[in-house]
């Protein structure tokens, strides 16, 4: 459980970006219509902490937005402590006062127990199941090293390299799964389980558009047809073309879509509404799945 956990706010940490917005420094709410304003956060029952590393982790967590989710905020609690290596962390009875009940969003004082326990450090990163990259590569994308402590924050950020990595270079159908060993003196060995699935090319660009838009547009492109599909040039194809796309075109609006047999996929820009062909929705071309009839 405390491996689920643990890397169930990991993997948040690498997917949600928390976006600014008025009265919160951070928010973390599903909506924007509801949630908590942390104002205070007052942290009791810890062991090894000096006032100053109480305050630093109160401060950070203070003026952040939250959904009213107690398991939600909790989750975030604990990662504030695995950030500085207390992997095994409980956060205990923790308290939620709203001052203003009627406010949006209301803002509240926190209050939780925790206790820290040990502080751990890390033994070994480990890949299972990797063929593109050597554990030595893949080793290198994590800015933890044997010794440091097992700070989450930086195990997320490892993670998330180690996404680019890949998709980078062609293998957009990449899982990974990671897991630890909490050792008995106080280190943590990392495995990283990997998925990596085909390597995709470059298909063809579509653009809708007026032709001298198109054509601009074209000429910018950077992937050649059959070339190794980097999934992350995307942005930047959208940041400095910036100048010749819709105002409201952006990144989530490129559709790419899958031909599995072939490793192949094909970018569409749909930039103009009048055109039916923007209105159409692609569908990826799936593999089949193996034929055991003749086992």
């Amino acid at each position: 459980m405390r491996r689920t956990r643990f890397f169930a706010a990991l993997l948040t940490c690498i997917l949600l970006t928390p976006f600014m917005c008025a009265g919160c420094t951070k928010d973390h709410r599903s909506s924007k219509n509801a949630g908590f304003l942390i104002t205070d956060f007052t942290i009791s029952g810890t062991q090894a902490l000096s006032s100053d590393e109480l305050a630093t982790i109160a401060n950070e967590l203070t003026g952040v937005c939250f959904d009213e989710n107690s398991e939600q905020i909790q989750e975030y609690v604990k990662a504030s402590f695995q950030d500085r290596g207390y992997f095994g962390v409980e956060v205990k009875n923790l308290r939620i006062k709203p001052s203003d009940p009627l406010a949006v969003p209301k803002p509240a004082m926190l209050e939780a127990d925790v206790l820290e326990g040990r502080q751990y450090s890390l033994a070994e990163i480990g890949f299972i199941g990797n063929h593109a990259f050597n554990a030595d590569e893949l080793r290198n994308k994590f800015p933890l090293k044997k010794g440091d402590l097992f700070a989450r924050d930086k195990v997320a950020s490892g993670l998330d390299h180690l996404r680019k990595l890949y998709v980078s270079s062609g293998f957009i159908e990449l899982t990974f799964i990671p897991d630890t060993e909490n050792l008995s003196n106080a280190t943590v060995n990392l495995s990283v389980s990997v998925m990596e699935g085909r390597q995709y090319r470059m298909g063809r660009l579509e653009i809708f558009a007026k032709k001298e838009v198109a054509d601009k547009l074209r000429a910018e492109w950077q992937l050649p047809e059959g070339g190794v599909f980097d999934r992350t040039y995307l942005d930047k194809y959208i940041d400095s073309n910036r100048a010749l796309l819709p105002t409201e075109f952006h990144r989530e609006h490129v559709q790419i879509v899958r031909d599995c047999p072939d490793a192949t996929v094909d970018v569409r820009l749909p930039l103009d509404a009048m055109d039916p062909r923007s209105q159409s929705l692609p569908k990826n071309i799936e593999c089949d799945p193996p034929d055991n009839s003749s086992k």
